[in-house]
């Protein structure tokens, strides 16, 4: 066994009562901001609306780097501090020793409450990734420099698949249905997802969303989900230089999904164009656009939270001493003795 595992343990279970009571408050959050509401509505950042979701586990890992490391400038905290709390130092991990029953059975439960929605997702995963499979050895399409494949979904539907390579597919009948201008507009929708990294982000969101003991987060991934879909409208739009040939290839989707009363099979990662009561908003979006052709900068919204959680993390360490970490420490030696 590591010398550092009694240290290591109290960590863990800091880190995952710290996520979970973040994860409490967001999802409570999110449920008393009225869907739709001039609130959300002030949101319109897709990175913001990703770092709601990450938020409760990038504040956890830096509470528990402040833990492990105590203003790293000075000398050792143990012995200015004294022996009537224990001490989660991973030069000293014996003085931990207190807390590792009590972490253990915090690590126990939170492992059965998110162990069922992690094989789920590693099942969704697995799906996904042998249809992505499967899809890729179909002969690929181009529409100008955007590279896709026609394929008999069952639905007339436009999405990526796939995670770190994302391939942009799109139903026959669909694609049959569409006037070539509106090809245009799905295909440069799709295709904003894919320079958006959107299927990776989607990932990591849903896995923040399985660790989570408290699933109360539905409404902030359906939030960026939206938010994501608006972005590649207007990317569409930028690249045609016309939103309402976007907005009217929206309004076709949907009654080509009217028509058929068919929904999109469960295990395909759709991001390209929805319906429903999101139609309205995002097509009102773009007849309030006036967009000019030209590039629009896509960023990652994942890549874009690891920056700033770096940035934070610098901070963490940096500042302010070991303040923090010390009244931790006291606050849990409070509560086991």
């Amino acid at each position: 066994m590591s010398p550092l595992v009694p240290v290591l343990v109290p960590l863990a279970a800091t880190f995952v009562l710290l996520s979970s009571a973040g994860a409490l408050a967001g999802g409570l959050l999110a449920r008393i901001v009225p869907a739709g509401s001039s609130a959300e509505a002030r949101i319109p950042s897709t990175t913001l609306r990703a770092l709601a979701v990450l938020a409760p586990w990038i504040l956890a890992a830096l509470g528990c780097l402040a833990l492990a490391s105590p203003d790293p400038f000075t000398g050792c905290h143990c012995a200015l501090h004294g022996l009537h709390h224990p001490h989660l130092c991973l030069s000293h991990p014996a003085f931990a020793l207190p807390l590792v029953g009590p972490a253990a059975l915090v690590l126990g439960a939170w492992l059965i409450a998110v162990t069922p929605r992690l094989f789920r997702l590693a099942r969704e995963v697995l799906a996904s990734t042998r249809w992505a499979r499967e899809i890729r050895r179909l002969p690929a399409q181009r529409e100008g420099d955007i590279a896709f494949r026609l394929h008999d979904c069952g639905t007339p539907s436009a999405f990526t698949v796939g995670a770190l390579s994302p391939v942009i597919v799109v139903d026959r009948t669909l694609w049959e249905h569409l006037s070539p201008d509106e090809r245009r507009a799905v295909l440069h929708h799709e295709q904003g997802h894919v320079e958006r990294g959107d299927g990776l982000t989607l990932l990591a969101l849903r896995l923040c969303m399985a660790l989570s003991p408290v699933p109360l987060g539905a409404r902030l991934l359906d939030a960026w989900r939206l938010a994501a879909e608006q972005a590649c409208d207007l990317h569409a739009a930028a690249q045609l230089g016309d939103g309402n040939t976007v907005a009217a290839a929206l309004v076709s989707v949907e009654k080509l999904h009217a028509q058929h009363l068919a929904t999109t099979p469960p295990h395909v990662p759709a991001l390209g164009v929805g319906a429903g009561a999101e139609l309205e908003r995002r097509v009102l979006a773009l007849l309030d656009t006036r967009p000019g052709p030209g590039e629009q900068r896509l960023g990652n919204d994942v890549l874009a939270a690891l920056l700033v959680t770096l940035g934070a993390a610098a901070l963490t360490v940096a500042w302010p001493g070991d303040t923090f970490h010390h009244a931790v420490e006291t606050l849990i030696g409070l509560l086991i003795h």
